[in-house]
């Protein structure tokens, strides 16, 4: 398919309906999504396309007592643009002044969490708890509709328990009633956590009996998946997770693989790296730049180390033999340790990059 070709059958798609640009989006990940990692994406994806970034998940409760200016999971890019908030809470008061405190950096929309399986969240009716309370969670959106002008989308998961086509129908439907613009449906149960595989035909079942868009979540690893629900089952869009730690260039990937040859401004003539090898050493490359930029946007030291440690113990299971750069990472007492090791790393020993792994 060509670019051209797909360009077309975009355009006349649900989600480039609403403004969208491209129909991958990268999730909100909480100690993951903040701007550093946001600005590492944005590093490897292709001039002239938009994709929406979600921030780390944000909690109404506390945003309209904080500076922006101060907190860490509100920095964002200068002149960021396509980015989505998601909001935490249940409450139409925080949830107002919440996006009230927001609006100054111009957002691209509003998200409202109702998939984060957290212990400490479901005792006050948050995020996944609120699929056991159809109306309520109708009315959450609701709310949130009448503080916003910008498109509000919830994401969410399939059940809690177990994952029942019915209920999802049902829950679904008043979700779309109650104003939401559009769906992004994580395809694992809330006893799943992030666990085993997804199961993406929930979701594709679903996708006709909606008039909003349904976007994809859940254990979307490569091009290929991302291709397989774009172009085979003809998904309104999809959401890559905890993948993009390792493959921060996936949108490249899958850009390149629909014709769309520009690359990014970073990497002027060239290709996506595609083999196992290549890709294990664009990994290395990608966290020596992802050190520039945790020093770039934030100042604690301690806390850059964490952020960094936090990313790659997600990304390394990716990697063939990543325990071995992995545990130089935790032994590592400051950035300018992990970019000696890192750089080491990159001219002395090869780390393959697995296709898909299972998630445990």
């Amino acid at each position: 398919m060509t670019f051209e070709h797909y360009q077309s059958h975009w355009q006349k798609s649900r989600l480039a309906g609403l403004g969208m640009a491209f129909p991958v989006t990268v999730a909100p990940m909480v100690g993951l999504s903040h701007v550093a990692f946001r600005h590492l994406i944005r590093h490897f994806t292709p001039e002239g396309l938009q994709p929406l970034l979600f921030t780390e998940m944000l909690s109404t409760r506390r945003l309209p007592f904080e500076r922006i200016d101060q907190v860490d999971e509100l920095r964002v890019m200068d002149q960021e643009t396509h980015f989505v908030p998601q909001l935490l809470g249940n409450e139409e008061s925080y949830i107002a002044r919440s996006i009230d405190k927001l609006m100054p950096l111009n957002p691209w929309g509003f998200d409202i969490n109702m998939g984060c399986p957290a212990r400490q969240h479901l005792k006050h009716n948050w995020g996944v708890r609120l699929l056991g309370d159809p109306d309520y969670a109708a009315k959450i959106v609701a709310m949130t509709k009448r503080s916003s002008t910008k498109p509000v989308s919830v994401k969410m998961r399939c059940g809690q328990d177990k994952a029942d086509p019915d209920f999802l129908e049902r829950f679904t439907g008043g979700l779309e009633e109650a104003g939401a613009d559009w769906l992004t449906i994580h395809a694992r149960t809330q006893s799943q956590r992030h666990k085993g595989e997804a199961d993406w035909t929930l979701v594709t079942d679903l996708i006709p009996k909606r008039k909003i868009p349904i976007v994809v979540n859940g254990d979307i690893q490569t091009a290929d998946d991302a291709l397989h629900l774009l172009q085979d089952i003809k998904v309104d869009g999809i959401m890559i997770g905890r993948a993009a730690t390792a493959r921060p260039w996936l949108i490249w990937q899958i850009a390149f693989r629909l014709g769309y040859e520009t690359p990014p401004a970073a990497f002027p003539g060239q290709k996506p790296p595609e083999t196992p090898e290549e890709e294990g050493q664009a990994f290395l490359r990608a966290m020596l730049r992802y050190c520039d930029l945790l020093d770039q946007y934030f100042t604690d030291d301690e806390k850059k180390l964490r952020r960094l440690r936090f990313h790659v113990v997600n990304a390394c299971k990716w990697l063939l033999f990543g325990h071995a750069y992995y545990s130089r990472c935790m032994k590592a007492k400051s950035l300018d340790e992990v970019r000696a090791m890192t750089q080491h790393s990159l001219d002395s020993y090869h780390f393959p990059m697995s296709q898909r792994i299972n998630l445990l």
